[in-house]
């Protein structure tokens, strides 16, 4: 596995920063959030959002989405890890 030099990690995390405030759906989720319940609420929401973007960020830099390509068993247990989360 080949070592991320620290310009393109600074480069990578800019970019996941941008993308995660262009206005989108879950910009959209977080204000109609704290217009409707306050601002505790959205606050609430807006850690699950950063912490799920930082762990989809941590992800794609260990190459886990490689990892998930090659090995169906492991893809077919991610999913079922899924299943049980949304239950």
């Amino acid at each position: 596995m080949s070592c991320l030099s620290f310009d393109h990690w600074v480069a990578f995390k800019a970019t996941t920063i941008f993308v995660l405030i262009i206005p989108g759906p879950t910009i959209l989720l977080v204000v109609s959030q704290a217009l409707a319940h306050g601002w505790r609420t959205a606050l609430a929401i807006l850690a699950r959002v950063v912490l799920g973007e930082l762990l989809a960020m941590t992800s794609s830099l260990l190459s886990l989405g490689a990892l998930i390509l090659v090995s169906s068993t492991l893809f077919t247990t991610l999913k079922w890890f899924g299943a049980l989360y949304l239950c």
